[in-house]
């Protein structure tokens, strides 16, 4: 497992200004390690296979997903569990299944720490 050591700053704070109305924080990572973040969202109408593909490819194959359905209405149907086919998953896109056919949208987050 890979380790992170990393800060947020504000970059507003950094500049000399005396505005009326002060400015929401403008958030940038400064940090030690390469960090790649992908995030996005797969719709299943009674299917129980999806596919996400990035908008940007990783590198390689070592980034970590993270994969969470989430219900479309208020029936329940969320009620699956979710894991990554590795073989049809590569640096392009994530496959991802389900334990049933269900209604809703899957929530997937991959990450990459690391040169």
């Amino acid at each position: 497992m890979g380790s992170l050591r990393a800060r947020l700053i504000d970059r507003n704070r950094y500049a000399k200004r005396y505005p009326f109305v002060k400015s929401p924080a403008r958030l940038v990572y400064q940090g030690d390690e390469y960090m790649a973040l992908e995030i996005g969202s797969i719709y299943f109408d009674g299917t129980d296979t999806g596919t996400l593909v990035f908008e940007a490819p990783f590198t390689d194959t070592s980034y970590q997903i993270l994969a969470q359905p989430r219900d479309k209405g208020g029936n329940g149907s969320a009620n699956v569990i979710t894991y990554i086919d590795d073989t049809n998953t590569d640096r392009t896109q994530a496959v991802i299944k389900t334990s049933a056919p269900f209604t809703g949208y899957v929530d997937i987050l991959a990450v990459r720490l690391g040169a």
